[in-house]
């Protein structure tokens, strides 16, 4: 782990999400235990406290340089809506807070906010993740990276 930093068993589980792909919000709030699988309803939205909470530990992974928040974008400017090429488009937290705050207050259905922000861990994120999967599990013989890796052969 990072020297002097305690991070919780939920933002842990978040960073490990992040080692096998790209997180989504909704995804988000189930690593960090806010939200459940499947939720209570259909259309379940998080409340402000939620979001306050989901906020809350981005802030602190973001600033230890764990991960980076933002969105998504299609790289050849395709419509959404599709399966095509992307990348992540890094964001403050402020401005996705808003985004997310505003999606979830107009959202007619779930997929209308669960997809507000993307979370992706950075090289140090993902090596902090490594690092608790091998304290939790003693005797791993492959990485989250290899075993979960978009070109694993175990998908």
């Amino acid at each position: 782990m990072i020297e002097g930093t305690e991070l919780t068993p939920a933002e842990t589980e978040l960073l490990a999400g992040t080692g096998y792909d790209d997180v989504a919000l909704v995804w988000a709030l189930i690593h960090l235990g806010i939200r459940t699988n499947p939720p209570p309803t259909p259309d379940w939205r998080p409340s402000d406290d939620d979001i306050a909470a989901a906020f809350g530990s981005f802030e602190k992974l973001s600033t230890l340089g764990l991960i980076s928040v933002g969105r998504m974008e299609y790289i050849d400017g395709g419509p959404p809506g599709r399966h095509a090429p992307v990348r992540h488009v890094p964001e403050a937290l402020e401005d996705v807070r808003a985004r997310v705050q505003n999606e979830v207050s107009a959202a007619q259905v779930a997929t209308d906010w669960e997809f507000a922000c993307w979370v992706v861990a950075t090289e140090a994120g993902l090596a902090v993740a490594e690092e608790a999967s091998r304290e939790t599990r003693p005797g791993r013989k492959r990485s989250l990276r290899e075993m979960f890796s978009r070109r694993s052969r175990a998908w």
